[in-house]
C-alpha cells in the first residue's frame, strides 16, 4: 500500500498563508468593487448617438473611442513629444467620475451650469478616491493626474476627447442636432461663440488637433444640413 504525500504544515507556514489570504481577499473584493464601477460607468447614456441616430452612446462606448483614437493620433502625430502609455491611462480614465456624475451635455451651456457639472464631478472623484485610496490607489491617482492638466499627455487627451462627438454627429447625420431642434444658423452661432473656445482651451500645442475639430465640425455641419 502505497502512503500518499501529506502536507504539513507549521505554525510559521500557517501565519503566511493567512496573511496570502488576507491578501487575496483584498485584492478580489478591491477588483470587484472596480467591476461594479465599470458597469455602472457602462450604464451612463451621453447625449450623442450611434450610426442609427436612436441608440445613445454610453460612456463606456465613448471612452474606448477616445482611448484607440488618442494612442492612434499620438503615434501618428505626436511620436517623439508623448508618452502613449500615458495618454491611454488618462484616455481610461478621463470620464469615470460620470459613473458618479453623469454626463452632463456641455454644447451651448453657460457658466453656471458648467460650474454645477464641475462640482458634481468633484464631489464623485471623492467618492471614488474613498473607495479605491486602501486598494488600487492608482485609479484616484489617475484620475487627479489628469484633471491636473500639467502634462502634454493629459491635455492631449482632453484635446481628442472633443473630437469624438464630431465623430457621431457625422456617422450618425447630426441626429443630436436634428433632435434639439437647432436650425443650421442656431448650431454655428452656439459652436462658435462658446464650444469652440472651450474645445481648443487644451489643444494649443496640438495644432493639428485643432485643425481636425474644426474640419469634422463643418463635415458634421454638412452631414446634418447638407452644406
Amino acid at each position: 500500500m502505497v502512503q500518499k504525500n501529506l502536507l504539513i504544515l507549521t505554525p510559521r507556514s500557517r501565519f503566511y498563508l493567512s496573511l496570502l489570504k488576507i491578501n487575496m481577499t483584498k485584492n478580489a473584493e478591491g477588483l470587484t468593487a472596480i467591476g461594479k464601477l465599470i458597469l455602472q460607468f457602462a450604464r451612463v447614456d451621453r447625449v450623442v448617438w450611434h450610426e442609427d441616430g436612436t441608440t445613445p452612446e454610453s460612456d463606456t462606448d465613448h471612452t474606448v473611442m477616445v482611448a484607440v483614437c488618442a494612442c492612434a493620433l499620438a503615434q501618428e502625430l505626436y511620436n517623439d513629444v508623448l508618452d502613449i502609455g500615458l495618454v491611454a491611462q488618462f484616455a481610461i480614465v478621463h470620464d469615470l467620475v460620470e459613473a458618479y456624475a453623469g454626463d452632463t451635455d456641455t454644447f451651448g451651456k453657460n457658466s453656471e451650469e458648467i460650474k454645477n457639472k464641475k462640482e458634481r464631478e468633484h464631489n464623485a472623484f471623492l467618492r471614488i478616491q474613498n473607495e479605491f485610496n486602501a486598494v488600487y490607489p492608482w485609479l484616484p491617482e489617475m484620475i487627479e493626474r489628469y484633471e491636473r492638466f500639467d502634462t502634454k499627455e493629459a491635455r492631449f487627451v482632453k484635446s481628442v476627447d472633443k473630437l469624438m462627438t464630431k465623430i457621431t454627429h457625422i456617422l450618425n447625420k447630426g441626429a443630436y442636432f436634428k433632435g434639439r431642434g437647432l436650425s443650421k444658423e442656431q448650431m454655428w452661432s452656439d459652436y462658435q461663440s462658446a464650444t469652440r473656445d472651450a474645445e481648443i482651451k487644451y489643444a494649443q500645442e496640438f495644432p493639428e488637433i485643432i485643425d481636425l475639430i474644426d474640419e469634422m465640425i463643418v463635415e458634421a455641419r454638412i452631414k446634418t444640413y447638407g452644406s
